[in-house]
């Protein structure tokens, strides 16, 4: 067996609606179709994905604890073509900042907030 791409991801939050408003309203991306506990954007090739806590606990059969502040799980990198001008933007519209834009040594300029349940999401622009 081979893996080959990522099909969706699927990020675990405590409030759908909060979820979605941020990432339509804040981050500009499109609700692709919403049922229930579940909602999908319209990510291209890879899927971004939201269920609750209480319907992913209740597929998986424990209870999962939330992002900590020192401890997000994982982060959601994008790519935008002027990271300080998307971070801006971003942080006006309510993200929480976390590491403003910075030149990378690897020849990107990266810049992270947080989403409303504490994941980090990356701004990555190449130089």
């Amino acid at each position: 067996m081979r893996l080959e791409a990522a099909d969706y991801i699927i990020v675990i939050v405590d409030d759908l609606d909060r979820a979605l408003d941020f990432y339509t309203q804040v981050l500009g991306l499109k609700l692709g179709h919403r049922s229930g506990d579940y909602a999908q954007l319209d990510t291209g090739v890879t899927r971004i994905g939201f269920y609750t806590r209480p319907a992913m606990e209740a597929v998986v059969g424990f209870a999962l604890e939330p992002a900590r502040q020192t401890a997000p799980g994982f982060e959601l990198g994008f790519k935008v073509a002027d990271v300080d001008a998307a971070y801006a933007e971003i942080v006006a519209g309510g993200a929480t900042p976390v590491t403003p834009p910075t030149t990378r040594p690897w020849g990107q300029r990266t810049a992270y907030v947080r989403d409303p349940d504490g994941y980090l999401i990356e701004l990555a622009q190449g130089l």
